[in-house]
């Protein structure tokens, strides 16, 4: 049995961050695109169903936005002997119920916040619905043994190990205890399903990328059932993706070679992507520049230029922007010289050594420190979904770049 599922759809969500050059292909390459794409695979590869983890729509008032895509794809899937399964989140916890009652073979499973085992032809599916937007209890808690044909998938829209959420909060304990053979889970946009190949259990992620900072290879994932083994591979299938990644320009000869610099590696990064089969239409860089350069000041400059120009090029089909341009360089610093001086510049040159030296109480504490107030930042509503625990090495990143940019800036002053 081959089953395809789908993570956060957001249908009625339009792109943002898109350069000038590409605002007018906004639409086309939003999520409704993405779930006509993966339609077409669900057909090409012959699936039994389709299954959405939740918020297939973004909003509740996107009734209409969501009716038309979705009746659709629906259709054209019933038209091949493909059913389609879902179950709400918290963004469409009504809306959805309302569109599965219009548009006809959409199946709706455990509406009204009560578990259903839907059976198919070699195994059963699993799933529990939003009854409200807001949800503190983990819907594991009335958890009881399911019914239902081996292997059983468990399709569920859920905050995982966040004791304090409103968005349904389940652990990994519980997900593990509940004995079922797989966990199709919704809500975090950023896909982890693919870590245990025994047995998936995980966030299938959005299905196209919906904000800048959702990086990486998005789309649906195919499910293979034989006997009681179930694996999942993810079908790179956006239309939109976004890339992160580090370029060093210590190798730049001049500042004004920097457009070129960028240029190569963007082409480098969809030769990647194209060789794994996962070229978007369209393709953001998120771009840090690192290292030393002794024209930084220069630099920084055509790095302004640079973004206010916001320039498109097209590699291979696929169109490339810089959405992100983050000057993290800074100029040569002879540390030990400057570390000599009773000036701020000195103190930053003395705990720059310090963060590099060997480990001692002084660079420990430094580093908790930084730690204790880069977690303490979290809790600011703005940074829920980008926070978490802050690992040491992170932290000592964190602190050389934010001290070497302080230090060159001093320096700059100077001068």
């Amino acid at each position: 049995m081959k089953l395809l599922a789908v993570g956060d759809m957001h249908l009625g969500r339009v792109p943002a961050s898109l350069p000038e050059a590409l605002t007018g292909d906004a639409r086309r390459l939003g999520p409704e695109i993405a779930w006509r794409r993966a339609v077409d695979a669900a057909i090409e590869h012959g699936v039994e169903a389709v299954l959405l983890a939740g918020d297939v729509v973004d909003r509740e008032r996107d009734f209409f936005a969501g009716y038309d895509p979705l009746r659709e794809g629906v259709e054209r899937l019933l038209g091949t002997g493909i059913r389609v399964l879902a179950v709400a989140g918290n963004h469409d916890t009504h809306v959805l119920p309302r569109l599965a009652d219009h548009v006809d073979g959409l199946e709706l499973i455990g509406r009204g916040g009560r578990w259903e085992s839907v059976a198919l032809s070699a195994g059963s599916v699993i799933g529990w619905s939003f009854p409200s937007r807001r949800v503190t209890r983990s819907p594991l808690a009335e958890w009881t043994e399911a019914d239902g044909a081996r292997p059983r998938i468990g399709l569920l829209h859920c905050d995982r190990d966040q004791a304090n959420s409103a968005h349904a909060p389940v652990t990994s304990r519980q997900l593990e205890r509940a004995g079922l053979d797989a966990w199709l889970l919704g809500h975090i946009h950023k896909p982890d399903l693919g870590d245990d190949p025994d047995r998936p259990s995980g966030y299938l992620g959005s299905i196209s990328a919906l904000r800048a900072t959702e990086t990486g290879v998005r789309g649906p994932w195919l499910i293979d059932v034989e006997e009681r083994q179930v694996s999942a591979r993810q079908l790179a299938l956006a239309p939109l993706a976004y890339e992160a990644q580090d370029i060093d320009v210590g190798a730049l000869d001049h500042a004004d070679a920097l457009d070129a610099l960028i240029l190569a590696e963007g082409r480098r990064t969809v030769a990647r992507r194209a060789e794994r089969d996962a070229l978007p239409d369209a393709l953001g860089l998120r771009i840090r520049l690192v290292g030393e350069h002794a024209e930084a000041s220069a630099l920084t400059a055509t790095v302004r230029a640079l973004l206010d120009a916001s320039p498109v090029f097209e590699e291979r089909g696929c169109r490339v922007f810089i959405d992100r341009l983050d000057a993290a360089f800074a100029p040569p610093l002879d540390l030990d010289t400057l570390a000599q001086e009773a000036s701020p510049a000195g103190l930053l040159a003395r705990d720059l050594r310090l963060l590099a030296g060997p480990d001692c109480e002084d660079r420990r504490r430094l580093v908790a420190d930084a730690r204790t107030r880069m977690e303490a930042a979290g809790g600011i509503s703005d940074l829920h979904a980008v926070a978490g625990p802050v690992g040491e090495a992170d932290a000592i990143d964190a602190l050389e770049r934010a001290g070497r940019a302080a230090l060159a800036a001093l320096l700059e002053q100077r001068r």
